[in-house]
């Protein structure tokens, strides 16, 4: 689902929600800090993140501190089912 940001006319007020598409005008009305102000939606700034960059200061192996802390993790979540990098 989308994230939609909104905003606060009178006080500046910004929030965010997830929301279905045909959803995304249920958070306009009034404002829950100030209740003076109408909250209209606002465009926000897409997230994304890209994780197989390849450049030559990449590091294409992982490095063995990076292994000791998520062997440590997986000690403590017993029920995680993450993969640790050879």
């Amino acid at each position: 689902m989308p994230t939609y940001d909104y905003r606060c006319d009178n006080c500046g007020h910004t929030f965010e929600q997830t929301l279905l598409i045909s959803e995304r005008k249920v958070p306009e009305g009034r404002c829950m800090e100030c209740n003076d102000g109408d909250v209209r939606q606002v465009i926000g700034v897409p997230y994304f993140a890209y994780d197989n960059i390849s450049s030559p200061g990449h590091l294409k192996k992982t490095p063995s501190w990076m292994k000791d802390k998520l062997k440590d993790v997986k000690k403590s979540q017993p029920l995680a089912t993450m993969n640790i990098p050879d």
